[in-house]
């Protein structure tokens, strides 16, 4: 059974004519943005939807090398024995996801980034469409 949320998203793409993939894309970018904006990282970020539970997780992603002198960027790389106090199956090339708390933190701010983020794309499938061509710059 989907989310309320998910079932939202599936309505809105219906009535705009847009694959609701295209929606929950745009609603887990702008979660990222929002993310990103809150704990003011420049970290490699994701977001993902849960269609069943309507849930909205976001991560770092990190690279995972095998010393501390491979480690160029802290913010986007971590070292195996670190990785491996996250996530013990995590291998060297792999990434490591570090959930980052969202829940009761970007409410309104990510329901407008996911406005404008959804009107956004939703303008350029229309350029798309209309123009026979690739989306306008």
């Amino acid at each position: 059974m989907a989310s309320e949320l998910y079932n939202t998203i599936d309505a809105l793409s219906r009535e705009k004519g847009i694959d609701p993939q295209i929606v929950v894309s745009a609603v887990e970018d702008a979660i990222v943005v929002a993310t990103r904006k809150y704990y003011k990282t420049q970290e490699n970020l994701r977001a993902q939807l849960d269609k069943e539970t309507g849930k909205i997780r976001a991560f770092a992603v990190k690279t995972v090398v095998e010393n501390p002198e491979q480690v160029e960027d802290p913010q986007l790389q971590v070292t195996l024995e670190d990785a491996r106090k996250v996530d013990p199956t995590v291998e060297v090339g792999g990434e490591l996801q570090i959930p980052k708390v969202t829940e009761g933190i970007l409410g309104r701010i990510a329901a407008q980034l996911a406005k404008q983020v959804i009107f956004q794309k939703s303008a350029t499938r229309f350029t798309t469409n209309t123009s026979g061509g690739s989306p306008k710059s």
